[in-house]
């Protein structure tokens, strides 16, 4: 039986759509790292992790935590923070914080949506080109996606390692109005989820997609030859 071909020029494409979604797809995996309960669990258990000062037990700082985290993973509307009260009766959450949750929770959202149409491009882009035996475009791919996420996650990385707080403030920058996304020590969200915890986060989320990303440069290299 032959296998019907699909031309250069379309190799050619889908060779360049598997390049752009490897980065997306591995950085999105990576980000549901930090996305799931016992991340949260291990970052306050961690020796060094700071304690909050201003009165939470271990306990109901990881209640409130876990309660933030599912609802930027809920439906647009959920009404979770709002209705939180600390154990005093207040509520835990002000109008700026519940403001920025609400603009995390679209970004978050966003992300996820892209990185799972990436997925799919990704994934049917292979099998199209595993399919159609075009083998050389296949490899092509998946090695140029990998080399360049590795390149730009190793610049990444020394940017955080060289100055966390410029990073951590551009960031913002790019997603958030200007304005929005700073607090007080005694905010809520500053207690429960400090710079330490950011800076944390940042260093895992890179090198998960790092090491991922030389995982699949090094399979590319060596087994689709």
């Amino acid at each position: 039986m032959s296998v019907p071909n699909i031309g250069p020029g379309w190799a050619f494409a889908v060779r360049l759509l598997l390049v752009a979604a490897v980065p997306v797809v591995i950085i999105f995996v990576s980000l549901r790292i930090v996305l799931v309960p016992w991340y949260l669990q291990f970052e306050y258990s961690r020796a060094g992790f700071a304690t909050d000062a201003s009165g939470f037990t271990d306990a109901e700082r990881l209640q409130y935590a876990r309660t933030a985290i599912d609802y930027l993973m809920a439906a647009a509307g959920d009404t979770r923070l709002k209705d939180a009260n600390a154990a005093n009766g207040q509520p835990l959450y002000n109008e700026r914080e519940l403001s920025h949750m609400v603009d995390v929770q679209v970004v978050v959202q966003s992300v996820l949506r892209v990185g799972q149409l990436a997925a799919l491009v990704l994934g049917g882009g292979a099998l199209m080109l595993g399919f159609m035996r075009q083998y050389h475009d296949l490899r092509t791919g998946l090695l140029w996606g990998a080399i360049g996420l590795v390149a730009g996650l190793l610049l990444l990385l020394a940017y955080i390692g060289i100055n966390f707080e410029s990073f951590f403030t551009n960031f913002h920058q790019v997603f958030f109005a200007s304005g929005t996304w700073t607090f007080e020590y005694t905010d809520t969200l500053i207690r429960l989820f400090p710079i330490q915890f950011w800076a944390d986060v940042s260093v895992l989320v890179v090198a998960a997609a790092l090491a991922q990303g030389a995982l699949l440069w090094w399979a590319a290299a060596s087994w689709f030859r």
